[in-house]
């Protein structure tokens, strides 16, 4: 927020009546930086599209649930996005509760992977898969399929990387939270510095906290990216998940802010040493490499995912380092503000309060074009962790904007706002520590509108459901999927006595909720012991599905299975 400070030594303090001239056309140059930034940020809004920056899987084959009449030689998962498996996590456990895979391949475009096979138990098999999507996070999940029978699903443990470890989880949360603030904390203090202010040497010393907490960041990030990646402990942690790290995107970005911060110090050294104020062509080059920092953590994240790249990177880059200067720009007054040798000279505070608006403007219109690329419904900003995040940083920001206008309005040019200031920038700091916090949990949360997609297909693929009967003749199984009220396929798969798919040559077949006066189910041959047809079951309650099948020999059996549908 904007505040200046009076100081007691006259020399760093213009005449009231000349500063308060002197700072009008920093307001009006402020005011036309906001409004541009408000038109650009808009025409990005318009242009952005629908984004997908969280892989979740779309369809697999066999289907969840399925009955086979013979065991297949390999499962495939497809995404909607290009995904990296993790092979330890990833693999088919057959009925008797033991690894079933031989390999995991990987296609060339990315988005599908193919598990292959080696098993011919009879029996439910479980598939599992662990895959890390292009902004770095990983994905789990499971289906079942059967062959000839249904059994009890075998357990997942055969799979060593079931999901992520909550102590990775909560420390990665810390790692980035700290990385956020240490940055916010050298943009802020940078700023100030260019700006003119006193003393020197201690505004430079929190840009360089700022720079090394952010270099302890880079460094601690890699394990732990690596660990929550593959779904393990920090101390179970092996060279191969390391080096998949450092390969991907979120290693490239961690190198970078190292390399980032190593630039960064020769230039801040020759601002402490020099004698006047640094001049433009040092401005620029710490401004350079501060704009260079802020864009790692998009190049990391879910703007790589995302669809258009350039406006999703350009957006989050935007939000981000705008934030953090505002941010880190009030941390910096409050630490200034309790030293007693501090000095915020009229040039310094005029800077800063033409430099907040245009902030603002960026923070606001950048924050609408990432959400818009994440969140297309009222239910996706309501009802999923991500909508809830945005919704609770939004309220936040509002609330900290507010206490800065009453903050300027009332220390603005006053010599005993000190103390005041103290307050009212602690508190600002306090609700910018929380905004950091939900940020840190937002960047790692499913994008609003895959969350949806996984739900949907969690959803679909849990309420398929299957029934079996048995008859002197044969067993069938009845198949309804979706198995939900509304319109459903219905499969009946029919064996003989000895397992051999049942050649029936004729069949009748009926349905209705119990009770009710039943309807014809119309059935055709799909393949020899599979027959399907379509029901629209109108509503919940207990269906109650008869079929007559008869072979070429004359066996006949009729056969009643009863679903319950919700």
């Amino acid at each position: 927020m904007t505040y200046r400070l009076s100081t007691r030594r006259r020399f760093f303090a213009r005449n009231p009546r000349t500063a308060r001239h002197g700072a009008g056309p920093w307001r009006r140059r402020a005011a036309r930086l906001a409004w541009s930034s408000l038109a650009a940020g808009l025409i990005g809004v318009l242009w952005a599209s629908a984004a997908s920056a969280h892989a979740a899987a779309t369809e697999t084959d066999p289907a969840s649930g399925a009955i086979l009449d013979a065991a297949p030689s390999e499962v495939v998962v497809e995404f909607n996005e290009p995904v990296t498996p993790v092979d330890a996590g990833t693999g088919v456990v057959a009925p008797d509760g033991d690894r079933a895979d031989t390999d995991v391949v990987r296609s060339d475009d990315g988005t599908k992977i193919t598990i292959e096979v080696d098993a011919d138990q009879e029996g439910t098999y479980l598939v599992g898969y662990r895959v890390v999507s292009d902004d770095g996070h990983p994905v789990s999940g499971t289906f079942t399929y059967s062959v000839i029978t249904e059994t009890e699903a075998p357990s997942a443990e055969a799979l060593t990387a079931a999901g992520t470890d909550p102590f990775v989880q909560a420390l990665l949360y810390g790692n980035r939270w700290f990385g956020y603030a240490a940055l916010a904390l050298a943009f802020g203090a940078g700023i100030l510095l260019v700006a003119g202010a006193r003393p020197r040497d201690a505004v430079a010393k929190l840009v360089a906290l700022g720079l090394a907490v952010v270099a302890m960041t880079a460094v601690l990030g890699l394990p732990l990216q690596a660990a929550y990646e593959t779904g393990t402990s920090v101390s179970d942690l092996d060279a191969t998940g390391l080096q998949s790290v450092m390969q991907s995107n979120i290693g490239l970005a961690a190198l970078l802010r190292l390399l980032l911060v190593l630039l960064a110090l020769p230039l801040m050294r020759a601002v402490v040493t020099a004698e006047e104020e640094p001049g433009p062509a040092l401005t620029a080059g710490l401004a350079g490499v501060g704009l260079a920092l802020g864009a790692t953590w998009p190049l990391a994240g879910h703007p790589m995912a995302s669809d258009p790249v350039v406006v999703a990177f350009l957006a989050d880059w935007v939000h981000l380092t705008t934030a953090l200067a505002w941010g880190g720009g009030v941390f910096a007054l409050l630490s200034l503000a309790l030293r007693k040798d501090a000095e915020i000279p009229d040039r310094t505070a005029d800077t800063w309060i033409a430099l907040v608006p245009w902030l603002l403007a960026n923070l606001i219109v950048a924050g609408i074009a990432s959400s818009l690329l994440h969140i297309d419904s009222i239910e996706a900003l309501t009802q999923t962790q991500y909508g809830k995040l945005v919704l609770l940083k939004s309220g936040l920001v509002i609330v900290i904007v507010v206490i800065g206008l009453f903050t300027r309005k009332a220390l603005v040019g006053r010599a005993e706002g000190r103390g005041r200031l103290r307050l009212m920038a602690g508190v600002e700091t306090l609700f910018l520590a929380v905004v950091l916090g939900a940020v840190a949990v937002l960047v790692q949360a499913v994008p609003a509108k895959t969350a949806l997609l996984e739900a949907e297909t969690t959803e679909s693929a849990s309420t398929e459901t299957a029934t079996l009967v048995t008859t002197e003749v044969y067993t069938a199984q009845l198949v309804l999927e979706p198995g939900r009220p509304g319109a459903n396929s219905v499969r009946i798969l029919a064996d003989d006595l000895e397992g051999a798919a049942f050649e029936a040559v004729e069949w009748t077949a009926t349905y209705g909720l119990e009770g009710e006066e039943p309807e014809e189910l119309r059935l055709i041959e799909l393949r020899t012991g599979i027959l399907a047809g379509e029901a629209n079951l109108g509503e919940e309650g207990r269906w109650v599905f008869t079929f007559t099948l008869t072979d070429a020999a004359g066996n006949t059996a009729t056969a009643v299975a009863e679903v319950d549908v919700s």
